[in-house]
């Protein structure tokens, strides 16, 4: 009897191996990182570039996990936002930023600043050096954040596949503080995505005469939040988005014809647009070649 209950333990002994094999693979499986956007359910699985334009009461904010894994926030909204940008960035687990981008001193941009540093570790600021004073008046910056003040036309590598070149501001400075906002363009391999901050037509039309070879991208984060002030036609004939994101904040009733006549301009380029008062966040994931939009009903 003693060969049975040994081959009776063997037994049980591969099934149990076999069962933990199985588990054990499943389990891989499911943390397995993707490259392909549309092979990919959510931002947590992917492992390219990561670009969500949150949808905020009245500011604008974008966090950008860039491949590799180190993260950016673009502005802060304002002040009033800032429990539902906690919230955001709370759901990502985060408790640092690698890099945090301040494109104006409006407070719409940068009014949560004082206290995204009370409650997340911050390593590089990046500020448009001719207006750097400015901002750093209006919202004083301490150590122990370093910071990275550019210059139109320079370009920061933010890794193998990503860089940040920036158009404005440049001399002469305007008068309207956000036509000197920081306007950049982010390249991931072949795709192009523009941010313009601000800035209104006045802007746009600088860009065209001393840049227009820099602007087209696939897609453009909206200038000035819409304001039918800026997004002209010409302006958007260059840059000939295929995608485009207004962060609109809460959209009041005066607002509705401006942001009409923006639309219908956008329309007319072919863009496909999102705002965040009707689409709420909106997140792009892209491997460099191909990307995927996800809406965020927050």
């Amino acid at each position: 009897m003693g060969w049975k209950t040994k081959w009776r333990w063997l037994l049980l002994g591969f099934c149990a191996a076999f069962l933990l094999a199985y588990s054990l693979e499943n389990g891989s499986q499911s943390a397995v990182k993707v490259e392909d956007p549309y092979a990919s359910e959510n931002e947590q699985d992917f492992l390219g570039l990561v670009i969500t334009y949150f949808a905020l009461p009245h500011g604008e904010s974008t966090f950008i996990r860039l491949p590799g894994g180190k993260t950016m926030l673009i502005d802060t909204g304002s002040a009033e936002d800032w429990p539902v940008l906690f919230e955001r960035l709370s759901e990502r687990k985060l408790t640092r930023l690698d890099y945090v981008v301040i494109t104006n001193d409006q407070p719409e941009y940068v009014g949560g600043y004082p206290q995204l540093t009370e409650q997340f570790l911050i390593d590089t600021v990046i500020l448009p050096k001719l207006t750097l004073q400015t901002i750093t008046k209006a919202f004083p910056m301490h150590p122990p954040q370093k910071r990275v003040a550019l210059i139109n036309q320079s370009e920061l590598k933010l890794g193998d596949e990503v860089s940040m070149q920036v158009l404005l501001p440049e001399e002469p400075l305007f008068l309207s503080p956000q036509n000197n906002s920081l306007v950049f363009r982010l390249q991931h391999g072949h795709l192009r995505f523009l941010f313009t901050s601000g800035i209104n037509e006045k802007a746009e039309e600088r860009l065209l005469k001393r840049h227009a070879d820099q602007l087209k991208a696939e897609v453009l984060q909206v200038g000035d939040q819409g304001s039918n002030q800026g997004s002209s036609q010409p302006f958007l004939t260059q840059v000939d988005p295929q995608v485009a994101i207004i962060q609109t904040g809460k959209l009041r009733d005066d607002m509705k014809e401006s942001h009409s006549e923006v639309l219908e301009r956008l329309g007319e380029s072919w863009a496909e647009t999102y705002m965040t008062s009707h689409d709420g966040s909106i997140t792009i994931l892209s491997n460099g070649k191909d990307y995927r939009i996800l809406k965020q009903k927050k």
